[in-house]
């Protein structure tokens, strides 16, 4: 009676060890398809932070142009900007009868400085690596 009982388990076995390979072949499958929705969902997102960034930087291009406009007939020696460089705006100071610029807020050296620094990180921090 041992050497059927022993026989019988040996004649499970191969059937019991394909089994597990599908349900390993399934395992991996779904791993797959939920590291590629990750992938996409990723994707997505870093879509959306640059569309993010574009409709901000309009708008701020567009607040400086309304704000230039709105104080034009109050002979203000005030006007306001958008650098590309850094996307920031900033404040020019004027004096109206020469036209001098007796102020940038923040200054020119400020700016190119800020945009230097913006270069080194995106080195420094390259994506890609």
């Amino acid at each position: 009676m041992n050497t059927i009982e022993s026989g019988t388990k040996i004649a499970d076995n191969p059937i019991n060890t394909h089994q597990g390979n599908k349900t390993r072949d399934s395992n991996t499958s779904t791993s797959s398809s939920m590291q590629t929705q990750q992938v996409q969902e990723q994707s997505i997102k870093e879509s959306q932070k640059n569309q993010d960034k574009e409709e901000k930087r309009q708008q701020l291009i567009e607040l400086a142009q309304q704000l230039n406009k709105e104080l034009n007939p109050l002979n203000t020696s005030i006007s306001f900007g958008f650098n590309e460089d850094i996307n920031g705006m900033y404040v020019s100071v004027t004096e109206k009868s020469t036209n001098r610029l007796i102020r940038k807020i923040p200054s020119d050296e400020a700016m190119e400085l800020m945009a230097k620094m913006k270069e080194i990180v995106g080195i420094i921090f390259n994506k890609e690596a």
